[in-house]
């Protein structure tokens, strides 16, 4: 499958976009990187915005923030939410992050899958293409020899390219919960009611009387 062809394929598994988040999201990027709020070098930044622009409007299930990637590290682009994958017959979404670095295009983005609630999610161990030891730390196959071939990479060839990836092997599992114990049914046996209970033992305790006088001559019932 060509980019072009994985680009309209894996769109088709997305939601219809939201156009006034999206004139949102673009504008907040322009204020990000065109007006320089994020000190990105000058000669960089209309590559940088047209990158993330264009993988804003193709993939609208991504949205913008910012942060560091490591602690001490310079505050960059953020670019997170979830990528669609179609595993096995069924779409799945997979929760990412992308970082823009000071050097983007010639330094390559910095992915990471992030799981959120990790009590009932979990990266895949081991995974060809996620390190989970790394936090989650992706390096697919488009990433590799970025610096060498950065004038022609970008941001949406790369979470295309991730997309195809996770379709084979996805990074992202159900933790299987432990199941509670089965409750061992009781059954009660029925108790007689407390009339039943006096009657029977007025009965024994006639029968013991009788018993005794038997013995000694007497007929039973006659006194």
């Amino acid at each position: 499958m060509d980019q072009l062809s994985g680009l309209w394929f894996y769109q088709s598994l997305l939601p219809k976009p939201n156009f006034t988040l999206q004139q949102k999201l673009i504008k907040h990027a322009i204020t990000e990187i065109g007006e320089g709020d994020i000190n990105y070098p000058i000669q960089h930044r209309p590559r940088i915005l047209t990158d993330v622009v264009q993988l804003l409007f193709h993939i609208p299930s991504l949205g913008l923030t910012r942060g560091r990637f490591q602690k001490g590290e310079p505050v960059v682009l953020v670019i997170k939410g979830t990528i669609p994958i179609f595993y096995k017959g069924h779409p799945y979404k997979t929760p990412i992050k992308i970082w823009v670095p000071f050097g983007y295009p010639k330094d390559s983005p910095k992915v990471r899958v992030v799981v959120e609630d990790q009590a009932i999610m979990s990266i895949k161990l081991p995974h060809p293409y996620v390190d989970a030891g790394a936090g989650g730390l992706v390096n697919v196959p488009y990433m590799q020899a970025w610096i060498e071939a950065h004038s022609e990479r970008t941001l949406t060839d790369l979470v295309i390219n991730m997309c195809e990836c996770f379709s084979v092997d996805p990074p992202v599992r159900e933790k299987v919960l432990p199941q509670p114990p089965v409750p061992v049914p009781t059954f009660l046996i029925p108790q007689p009611p407390q009339e039943q209970v006096m009657q029977e033992r007025e009965r024994q305790e006639e029968g013991k009387r009788c018993k005794g006088k038997r013995g000694r001559g007497w007929a039973c019932g006659l006194l």
